[in-house]
């Protein structure tokens, strides 16, 4: 859905705060630390920079329930080398947030977590008014190689007032991105005994490219 000048910095303001969030949490991945201390502790934060509560349960899987695209935050123990996916949002006068970052227990990344970012970042390119969303979401695809087919989810979507929004950024579909438009785009990777991986941010479409909203940490 296209976006009004006043959305469009109530979204700002939102990403603003999931940021906050996500850096309380990135403070908090070391070994010992449980799933549920980090979603805590970077939910008190964003309440506390202005969050009216979280557009769906925050999620930090760890080890192997980074598997899981979607997992449930537990109180599973973070251990030295654990992948560590966390997914949060914020609500700010009603406008949601979505961001997610995928991190390393006690050491510098990992392939995956690269690869999974690299791709967001060259499909960011390809954003404009006037992409096919189904486009943009095959040739993710085609970046992640051989890898693709632990990519269980789709691209991206839409944000504002609502979670998830259209554009649908997926498999097949016949949406077209606007000008104006707030979108998601999460890569991600999920592989059994390996390691899962995610990486996502938030992209004002504008006439000739995409301005992040998110994506300053």
């Amino acid at each position: 859905m296209v976006k009004l000048p006043h959305e469009i910095e109530l979204l700002k303001r939102s990403a603003r705060i999931a940021e906050a969030g996500m850096k309380r949490a990135s403070e908090l991945i070391e070994p010992g630390r449980t799933e549920r201390e980090i979603a805590a502790e970077a939910e008190y934060l964003m309440r506390k920079s202005g969050s009216e509560g979280t557009p769906f349960p925050t999620i930090v899987a760890s080890g192997a329930n980074s598997w899981i695209p979607h997992a449930t935050t537990s109180d599973r123990v973070l251990q030295k080398g654990d992948h560590v996916v966390v997914d949060l949002g914020a609500i700010y006068q009603g406008y949601c947030s979505d961001l997610t970052r995928t991190f390393r227990v006690g050491k510098e990344g990992s392939p995956l977590i690269e690869k999974v970012r690299t791709t967001q970042e060259q499909i960011r390119e390809e954003v404009r008014e006037g992409a096919k969303a189904g486009d943009l979401d095959s040739l993710a695809r085609k970046k992640l190689g051989k890898d693709a087919k632990f990519f269980a989810h789709g691209l991206g979507h839409g944000v504002g007032l609502r979670i998830h929004e259209r554009p649908s950024l997926g498999p097949g579909s016949k949406d077209v991105v606007r000008e104006g438009m707030v979108i998601t785009l999460e890569p991600g990777l999920y592989v059994p005994k390996r390691g899962g991986a995610r990486w996502e941010d938030m992209f004002l479409v504008k006439k000739d490219g995409c301005l992040p909203l998110t994506g300053h940490l």
